[in-house]
């Protein structure tokens, strides 16, 4: 097989979202921020990533959930699964009136013995709660319990959050980005990888100065991890 030299052959970046690669682009120009007089190829290079940026952001920001991050996603959930929650617990009270009453009694026991507790774990962890929830009402067959009290749209509206949350914490497979997001931020990752590219070439045999220059440069690169959980770090990114 005939062996290439493309950046996207020559670099391996960590895997990374949108947003993500917002984030690395912005401390990538902050690490360049303190150095004087870098060479013209290195600026040209920068000065690139900085526009790949701009248009990626323009993107992200025509998507309603293109700017989505762990923090608001983990709001979501909570203020969803908390309303889930209060519903069955508001209707448990009534069981010994209605039926319905005694559905949302069996409901709250069935997935909400832990009272709301859930809420504060690290978001992993809550992750893999709330999924458990989920998986108990498919197998037990709650569906109509829950539609019977009347919390369907929440159950809904649960399981849609529950998926994005799993897709930006890299529990599950992630969502698919919106193709002008997908291609702004596969053009701006490449621009991060000829950075890369022109940084490592700038180092100088005999001129310890210019190998300092270049790992300062490269260390928002090489240290990256993808963006951290508001409860919990997220683990180290895979390269790709």
């Amino acid at each position: 097989m005939q062996r290439t030299f493309s950046p996207v052959d020559l670099v391996q970046l960590p895997r990374i979202d949108a947003n993500g690669s917002v984030a690395l682009a912005t401390a990538i120009e902050a690490a360049a921020t303190p150095f004087q007089n870098l060479p013209p190829a290195i600026i040209d290079c920068l000065a690139q990533v900085g526009s790949d940026k701009q248009i990626l952001l323009q993107a992200l920001a025509k998507t309603p959930t293109g700017l989505l991050t762990v923090k608001e996603i983990d709001r979501r959930v909570d203020k969803v699964a908390g309303a889930l929650h209060d519903v069955t617990a508001a209707w448990a009270t009534l069981a010994e009136f209605i039926p319905e009453g005694e559905k949302g009694k069996i409901l709250h026991e069935r997935l909400f013995a832990d009272g709301r507790r859930f809420l504060n774990f690290k978001v992993h962890e809550e992750w893999a709660a709330i999924e458990t929830k989920l998986a108990t009402i498919d197998r037990e067959n709650l569906g109509g319990s829950v539609d019977a009290i009347g919390a369907s749209p929440i159950l809904v509206l649960l399981k849609q959050f529950q998926a994005e949350y799993g897709a930006i914490i890299g529990t599950t497979q992630p969502v698919e980005e919106a193709p002008e997001i997908r291609d702004s931020k596969a053009a701006l990752l490449d621009s991060i990888r000829s950075y890369v590219i022109q940084v490592a070439a700038s180092v100088k045999r005999g001129a310890p100065d210019t190998a300092t220059r270049a790992d300062l440069l490269l260390k928002p690169v090489r240290e990256w991890e993808s963006t951290k959980a508001a409860k919990e770090s997220t683990p180290p990114a895979t390269p790709v």
